[in-house]
C-alpha cells in the first residue's frame, strides 16, 4: 500500500521522491463485494487536512528540495518510533530506496540512500554533506510541518530546510504547491463545467486548485494498465508492489 500511495505522489508532481508516513494513510485498499474503488474507498487512504489555497478536505501535496544530508536526516528523524504511536512515523517513500540499523546511535541509523526504481536501477548519493545536490521530495501538507519543524525537535542535532528549486530556502506553503494538471479529478469542479456563482472558487493571482494527496493515488489507479480494452485498471501484486524500500540491517 505505502508503494503504491508514494508512487502516486511521485507521479503526480513528477519529483526524484515521494514521501509518507505510515499513520498518513488511514485506510487500505479492500477488494470488497464488487472489486471497484469509488471515490470514497480512495479518500478514505488519505483524507487528513485540507488545501493550502484550496479549502476542501484532503491534504494537498507540497514539494521541496533536499541534499543527500537533508535526506539523511529526515530519515534519521522518522525512524526513531514513539513509544505513543508505534510504528506510525516509519518513513515510506518512492524513487528512494534506504538502508539502516538500529543498533546504530541514535540520529545515525541510516548508512545508505539510493535514489531511482525498478525501472532505472538505483544509485547511491552523498549523505555526508560534501554533495550539496538537490534532491526534490514531494509529501502531504500534513507532513510538511513536521520535516521543517526536525532541526526544533532535535535540539539542533537534525540539520535540515526546505529549499526551492533555485536552493532558496522555501518561505511559504504556496511556494511547496505544484499546480495540477488539467486532467487531475477535482473536489471542486474546474472553471467552466458549472454555473461559477454556485461552487465555492479563489480569486487572485494564487488562485487556482493544489494537488490533493488523494487525488493523486486517484489518478494513479486510473493510469494502471488494463488488460483488455474496455476493462477498468486492475491493481497489481506485483514485483513493484512487493518492493522492500527500507532496508533494515540483520
Amino acid at each position: 500500500m505505502a508503494n503504491l500511495v508514494t508512487d502516486s505522489f511521485r507521479e503526480a508532481t513528477t519529483a526524484d521522491i515521494g514521501f509518507t508516513a505510515n499513520g498518513m494513510m488511514r485506510a487500505g485498499l479492500s477488494r470488497g463485494k464488487t472489486g471497484v474503488q469509488t471515490v470514497y474507498d480512495v479518500f478514505a487512504v488519505a483524507p487528513l487536512g485540507a488545501g493550502v489555497i484550496d479549502p476542501t478536505p484532503g491534504s494537498s501535496l507540497v514539494t521541496g528540495y533536499f541534499t543527500g544530508q537533508d535526506l539523511k536526516n529526515l530519515l534519521e528523524f522518522f525512524l526513531v518510533d514513539s513509544p505513543a504511536h508505534p510504528g506510525e512515523y516509519f518513513p515510506r517513500a518512492s524513487g528512494m530506496r534506504f538502508r539502516y540499523d538500529l543498533s546504530r546511535p541514535k540520529f545515525d541509523a541510516v548508512t545508505a540512500i539510493e535514489l531511482g526504481d525498478m525501472d532505472r536501477g538505483y544509485k547511491a548519493i552523498d549523505i555526508s554533506g560534501k554533495d550539496e545536490h538537490l534532491y526534490s521530495l514531494t509529501c502531504p501538507r500534513m507532513v510538511a510541518p513536521i520535516i521543517v519543524a526536525i532541526p526544533k525537535y532535535t535540539k539542533g542535532k537534525l540539520a535540515l530546510v526546505p529549499k526551492n528549486k533555485n536552493g532558496k530556502p522555501l518561505t511559504s506553503k504556496v511556494e511547496a504547491l505544484d499546480d495540477p494538471r488539467d486532467d487531475t479529478p477535482y473536489l471542486l469542479p474546474p472553471p467552466g463545467t458549472t454555473d461559477a456563482a454556485s461552487i465555492d472558487h479563489e480569486t487572485g493571482k494564487d488562485a487556482g486548485l493544489e494537488i490533493k494527496e488523494w487525488q493523486a493515488i486517484m489518478d494513479h489507479l486510473r493510469n494502471l494498465p488494463v488488460e483488455n480494452k474496455g476493462d477498468l485498471p486492475v491493481i497489481p501484486m506485483d514485483a513493484r508492489a512487493a518492493e522492500v524500500r527500507a532496508i533494515k540491517a540483520g
